[in-house]
C-alpha cells in the first residue's frame, strides 16, 4: 500500500509487480473489511465492486511475485506457507487498492488523454537509458519479463494516472505544522551536559568465599543456564545428481547427435540496428518524412525537421517484441526510412542502420558443455529413479544403512546435535549441510523414525534424516558447573558493593559538592565530563567520542528528565553511574542542523500525505465491497 500511494502522489507509477514486495514489511491494510467467499465464480479471483480479477491474472501476478520473491531469499525460504500467504496478501493489498481507487476515478469521469499517457511515459526512469531518453528495447524488456503486453501495460498505467489524479490534489495540500516541525527538531536535537561518576563492579574485590549452601542455592535459581539442553543423534542419506554421473557413459557419438538435435541453441540469429522518431499522429509523421532528402538519415531529418533525436532501439532479432510490433518496417533495406508506422505508443518513422548475418558455433567448441548437460540430465534422472527406491525403502521400515547400500548415496552421521545445531561442545554439529530445513527436521522428527523425503539446498539430489536418539535436556552436576557458579556469586557480591558505595556518594553529594575530588576519594570511583551528548545517546561532535561505559537507555531517560542541577544515578554495563545535569542546550536551526530541520519538516509532510492518501482509499473503499475467492486464493498458494 505505502509504495501505491507514494507511487500515486508522486505522478510516477512504476510496474507493480517491480515493487510488490515491498509490502510484505507493512501490514495488510484492509484485510478485516475483505469478504472471504468460495461463492465467487471459480474463473473469479477478486471482486471489488464492479472491477473482477480472473484467477488467470491473479496466478499470473502471484507467480510474478513469488518467483521475485525467489530470487530474493532463495527457494527454500518460499516454500514457507505463512511467507508464501503474506506475498498473497500484500499483493491483494495491492489489487484492491488499485481497483478501488481506479473504479472511483472512472465513476467520476476521470479520462487520461492519449498525450498524456504517452509524455508520462516517456519521462518514466525505469524505461530510459543512461542517457535519460525513452528505451523502446528497455520498455520492452521490462514488460517481457513481467509477461505483460504492452495494451496491458497500458491499461495499467493510465489506472494509475486516474489514481493519481484523485489523490494528488488533496495529498499535495498537506504541510507539516511549524510547532510540531519545531519540537520534533527540539527534541532530537536537544543535548545535555552532565558531570559523572563511574563506579564499576570490576574494580571491586570480595575476599568473602560463599558456603555451599549458597552456592547450591544460587545453582538452584539458575539452573536453567547449567541445564544441557536436548541432544539428537541423527543419521542422514543423501543422494545428488553428482553421485549418479560418469563421464565415460556418454560417446562422442551422443555428443555429436545431441549437438544436431539442438543446433538452433548454437546459432547466433541475425539481428537488425533500429532507431526511430516517434510522434503524436500520422500527420505529424508524414510531414516530417515528407522533408527527407535522398542521402539523409534520420538524424539529419529530425534535425531538418526540429524534432527530437532518434531514439536507438539497439540491435534486434526478428522475434524481439519491438521487431514484432514494427512489422514489414523490420525488413526495410539498410538505410532505408519506413512510412509512418503505428503502435499502442504512437506513429513512428524507423530506420534499420546496419544488420548482422546468422552465425553456428562448431561442435567442437560446445562439446563439453553439452557432455555437461548431458551428464546433469541422465544424473537428474538418476537421482529422482533413487529417491522413489529411497521412498520404498523407508515406507518397508528399512534401515537408513541398509537403504544406502541398496540404492547408493553419502550417509552422514552426527552424534550430537541441539536446536541450534550445535554439538555437545557448543561448536557447530558437522555435516548440517541444509541449516533451515535440516534442524527443524531432526526436531520434529521422532525418535527411531525417519522423516520424509527433502530436497538439497541447490535442488540437485534428495536427503532424509533419521532420528537414532535422543537425550533430554539434563541439569549438569553442581560440581561440573562450580567454577562458574561461584564466579556468579562472586559477580552478585561486588555488584552489590558497588550499588552500597553508589547509595554512599548520593547521601554524600551536595549542591556544592565537586564530582573530581569524590572521585579523587575513592579508588573505585572515576570522573569524567559527559556531553554535549543527545537524548540518544550520540556526540554531537564528529569528532566526540562518547563514553560507552558511563550510559545507559535508564542513565538517558533521567539525565533528559531531569533539571539543571539535578543529581541521578543508573545501571550500566559495568557498574552504576551518578550524574548531575550540568547545562541543557536547546538547538538552533543554524549551519549543519538546517538541513535536520528541513528533513524533519519533509519526512513529517510525506506521513501526513501518506495519511491522506489512506484515508482516501478507505473511504472509497466503502462504496466498493472487496470479494475474495478463497478457495481460488488457497488453491493458487498451495500448487505454488
Amino acid at each position: 500500500m505505502i509504495s501505491g500511494l507514494r507511487d500515486a502522489v508522486k505522478e510516477s507509477i512504476l510496474l507493480k509487480g517491480l515493487l510488490g514486495l515491498m509490502m510484505i514489511s507493512f501490514g495488510i491494510w484492509g484485510v478485516g473489511d475483505f469478504i472471504g467467499t468460495g461463492g465467487l465464480d471459480p474463473s473469479i479471483a477478486i471482486r471489488i465492486g464492479p472491477k473482477e480479477i480472473t484467477t488467470n491474472e491473479f496466478q499470473r501476478r502471484y507467480d510474478q511475485e513469488l518467483n521475485r520473491f525467489k530470487e530474493e531469499v532463495g527457494p527454500e525460504a518460499a516454500r514457507n506457507v505463512g511467507l508464501k500467504r503474506s506475498i498473497a496478501n500484500a499483493m491483494i493489498q495491492d489489487i484492491t487498492q488499485t481497483a478501488t481507487v481506479s473504479a472511483a476515478a472512472q465513476d467520476m469521469g476521470i479520462v487520461i488523454p492519449m498525450r498524456r499517457l504517452q509524455s508520462s511515459l516517456l519521462k518514466e526512469e525505469a524505461f530510459q537509458n543512461s542517457t535519460g531518453t525513452f528505451d523502446q528495447s528497455r520498455f520492452s524488456e521490462i514488460l517481457y519479463q513481467n509477461n505483460l503486453s504492452e495494451s496491458q501495460f497500458l491499461d495499467m498505467f493510465a489506472s494509475d494516472l486516474r489514481r493519481a489524479t484523485i489523490i494528488s490534489p488533496v495529498a499535495a495540500n498537506a504541510g507539516a505544522p511549524d510547532y510540531l516541525v519545531k519540537n520534533l527538531f527540539t527534541y532530537q536535537n536537544e543535548t545535555r551536559v552532565a558531570d559523572t561518576l563511574l563506579v564499576t563492579v570490576a574494580s571491586l574485590t570480595d575476599d568473602d568465599l560463599p558456603t555451599d549452601d549458597e552456592l547450591e542455592e544460587l545453582y538452584q535459581e539458575n539452573i536453567g543456564a547449567y541445564t544441557s539442553p536436548e541432544y539428537r543423534k541423527v543419521t542422514a542419506l543423501i543422494i545428488e545428481a553428482q553421485d549418479f554421473q560418469s563421464a565415460d557413459s556418454i560417446s562422442d557419438e551422443a555428443l555429436q547427435t545431441r549437438y544436431e538435435e539442438t543446433i538452433d541453441r548454437y546459432r547466433t540469429p541475425s539481428t537488425r540496428n533500429i532507431s526511430q522518431l516517434i510522434f503524436d499522429s500520422r500527420d505529424q509523421a508524414a510531414a516530417v518524412r515528407a522533408q527527407l532528402e535522398p542521402g539523409e538519415d534520420l538524424s539529419a531529418l529530425a534535425a531538418k525537421a526540429g524534432v527530437a533525436a532518434p531514439i536507438d532501439l539497439g540491435d534486434l532479432t526478428v522475434s524481439a517484441p519491438v521487431a514484432t510490433m514494427m512489422g514489414d518496417a523490420y525488413n526495410l533495406p539498410v538505410g532505408q526510412i519506413s512510412q509512418p508506422t503505428e503502435t499502442d505508443l504512437g506513429w513512428h518513422l524507423f530506420q534499420v542502420t546496419s544488420e548482422s548475418t546468422e552465425a553456428t558455433t562448431p561442435f567442437e567448441a560446445v562439446k563439453d558443455d553439452i557432455r555437461e548437460a548431458m551428464l546433469e540430465e541422465s544424473g537428474i534422472d538418476a537421482v529422482y529413479e533413487a529417491s522413489v527406491d529411497v521412498e520404498d525403502a523407508i515406507a518397508g521400515g528399512t534401515p537408513l544403512k541398509e537403504v544406502s547400500e541398496i540404492v547408493g548415496g553419502r550417509l552422514v552421521e552426527i552424534p550430537a546435535m541441539d536446536r541450534n545445531g550445535q554439538d555437545s561442545r557448543g561448536l557447530d554439529a558437522p555435516n548440517i549441510f541444509d541449516r533451515v530445513n535440516f534442524i527443524s527436521t531432526v526436531f520434529s522428527t521422532s525418535s527411531g523414525e525417519a522423516s520424509q523425503l527433502l530436497e538439497t539446498p541447490d535442488r540437485s539430489g534428495y536427503y532424509v534424516v533419521q532420528v537414532d536418539s535422543i537425550t533430554p535436556p539434563t541439569p549438569k552436576p553442581l560440581e561440573d558447573v562450580r567454577l562458574q557458579v561461584v564466579s556468579l556469586w562472586e559477580r552478585q557480591a561486588r555488584t552489590a558493593k558497588a550499588d552500597a558505595l553508589t547509595q554512599e556518594l548520593l547521601t554524600d553529594i551536595t549542591t556544592t559538592s565537586s564530582f573530581s575530588d569524590l572521585a579523587a576519594k575513592h579508588e573505585n570511583v572515576s570522573y569524567a565530563p559527559l556531553g554535549p551528548i543527545t537524548r540518544f545517546g550520540e556526540g554531537v561532535q564528529v569528532d566526540h567520542i562518547v563514553d560507552s561505559k558511563r550510559i545507559s537507555p535508564a542513565l538517558l531517560q533521567k539525565l533528559f528528565s531531569g533539571k539543571s542541577g539535578d543529581v541521578i544515578s543508573a545501571p550500566v554495563s559495568d557498574g552504576f553511574v551518578i550524574a548531575r545535569v550540568k547545562q541543557i542546550n536547546s538547538p538552533d536551526p543554524n549551519g549543519e542542523l538546517v538541513t535536520a530541520q528541513m528533513q524533519i519538516k519533509t519526512s513529517v509532510t510525506n506521513a501526513m500525505r501518506e495519511d491522506l492518501a489512506d484515508q482516501i482509499v478507505k473511504a472509497f473503499a466503502v462504496r466498493y465491497p472487496v470479494e475474495l475467492n478463497n478457495d481460488v486464493i488457497d488453491q493458487t498458494i498451495s500448487l505454488r
